[in-house]
């Protein structure tokens, strides 16, 4: 398993010298120029040849017309600058992607330059299947010039993975027309401890607005963005007595699960959180049966938003809440171990530097507006040197990068903002309240203790914050957790974070 580079190796990615994209890999010679593709920097194919590059995108299905729009904007842009490709989207799997796609890459049975994983990647790379987008990245410069100290981090950890976003942080929000019929709403956001954030779900509750304050999908991962750090759980490897532990097993972890305990048990935690789909979620809170939902900061929020005020009208736009404040204050810890999505280079390609180029052009002011703002004449007007959206700039997403970072398109220059202020707001609250995580890389020969101490947690997390059991059954559980595997972990720990 690859260890822990220093924070200088992944800042380092972001200084080097600035020289155009393409590169060398693992498995192609930098000297010896790709099937269609020059040897000679800045120019690929030519206009009588273009180099094909087949891209697989979560969601982008190459029969819809915007995306058919795509690629032929992205091909047509990329030629004025020499490069000569012919973008092909193909279908993604009708199965569940995370799942599908690692397996049929490992089976052979992708051909595609480019694959958007969303899981799973991490046994694909294992077998070389994924090009080290290093020396590609080393070269950019406008893939480069996205990537923020996070992004830097976890390329240098795991070199597989690109995914050009901010860091998908949680972020808890309720709307406006609700928040200023509460009392606690000011004390809250003064001084977000726990127990004033219990008063708020309380008092919505009381007062009708809501049958319960709060509601997730599945899992508390969607409370710990709020409340991971004002109990201690810094990071998801922490120190306890001197050693190093999954945070886990921690007793801030203990004291964290009573506390949803006594949302749950108060009827202030939504008693479906654990079966309910996201979209069952997400319905409660715009119908009203919820008051506060964290959803991912920037684009899900923009959708939050404006799908709230659709429903409720203008007056519940969302406000962004802080996270609760104790031990610490932050959202969750954001995971440097590795990205946990984005575009990975098939190391069998023909065509590599063809296809980061692709990648390099998205990231590019003249791609950025493309991905961001979409299709002139279809999503959006030029007048008076003023970009103006159409009716049909609803429909459209950027399907290459989310990050919003140096995104200042100048000429022409956005006559409105491309994200509402509750989803501009998000951000700034996440890139404020950012903390790199503590954490390693499961070791492939101990996937199954973690799967089983993952099994545990999840079964006795449950159970205590439903009041199948009570608080005092937490040390039963740390007892099995380390007989599972967690004393095992011990020493790995030790070993790479010293």
């Amino acid at each position: 398993m690859r260890k822990f580079v220093s924070l200088a190796l992944a800042l380092a990615l972001l200084t080097t010298s600035l020289v155009g994209c393409g590169g060398s890999s693992q498995s192609t010679s930098a000297s010896a120029p790709q099937s269609g593709a020059s040897s000679e920097a800045g120019t690929i194919g030519s206009a009588d040849a273009p180099v094909d590059v087949k891209i697989m995108i979560k969601d982008v299905f190459p029969d819809e017309e915007d995306v058919k729009l795509l690629a032929k904007n992205i091909n047509e842009k990329m030629a004025e600058n020499g490069q000569y490709v012919n973008v092909v989207f193909e279908e993604p799997p009708a199965s569940s992607y995370s799942t599908a796609v690692p397996l049929a890459m490992m089976n052979g049975e992708i051909d595609a330059d480019l694959v958007y994983f969303q899981g799973g990647d991490l046994a694909v790379s294992q077998q070389g299947l994924l090009e080290d987008l290093t020396p590609y990245i080393e070269k950019s410069t406008y893939v480069k010039a996205l990537m923020d100290e996070a992004n830097a981090t976890k390329m240098a950890n795991y070199p597989y993975l690109l995914w050009l976003a901010p860091p998908r942080t949680y972020t808890p929000v309720i709307r406006d027309d609700w928040a200023q019929q509460l009392d606690s709403y000011k004390a809250l956001v003064a001084d977000p401890t726990p127990d004033n954030y219990y008063a708020f779900f309380k008092e919505m509750k009381d007062k009708g607005l809501a049958e319960y304050g709060i509601t997730a999908d599945g899992s508390t991962a969607r409370l710990d963005s709020i409340f991971n750090h004002a109990f201690g759980i810094t990071a998801s490897v922490v120190k306890e007595d001197g050693k190093w532990v999954f945070s886990k097993a921690s007793q801030a972890e203990k004291a964290k699960l009573e506390f949803y305990a006594k949302l749950y048990a108060d009827g202030l935690l939504d008693p479906e959180f654990l079966t309910n789909t996201w979209d069952v979620m997400e319905q409660k809170f715009y119908d009203g049966k919820v008051g506060v939902l964290s959803g991912t900061a920037g684009a899900v929020i923009q959708i939050y938003n404006n799908k709230m005020t659709s429903v409720n009208g203008d007056a519940a736009f969302l406000d962004v809440l802080p996270p609760a404040k104790g031990v610490s204050q932050a959202y969750t810890s954001v995971d440097v171990t590795k990205e946990s999505r984005g575009f990975a280079l098939n190391a069998d390609s023909q065509n590599k530097d063809a296809a980061f180029a692709v990648l390099e052009f998205m990231a590019s002011p003249e791609g950025r507006v493309l991905d961001k703002v979409g299709i002139e004449g279809v999503h959006y007007n030029v007048t008076d040197n003023k970009i103006v959206f159409t009716e049909k700039f609803p429909e459209w997403w950027a399907r290459f990068w989310d990050t919003m970072n140096t995104f200042e398109p100048k000429d022409p220059s956005l006559a409105e903002p491309v994200f509402s202020a509750p989803a501009t707001a998000s951000l700034d609250a996440a890139a404020k309240y950012m903390v790199q995580d503590t954490n390693i890389l499961i070791p492939e020969d101990m996937a199954p203790q973690w799967d089983a101490m993952t099994n545990y947690y999840n079964e006795y997390a449950a159970d205590i914050i439903r009041g199948v059991k009570p608080i005092s059954a937490f040390d039963e559980f740390v007892q099995k957790w380390n007989q599972a595997g967690g004393d095992d972990f011990s020493a790995v720990l030790t070993e790479k974070l010293g």
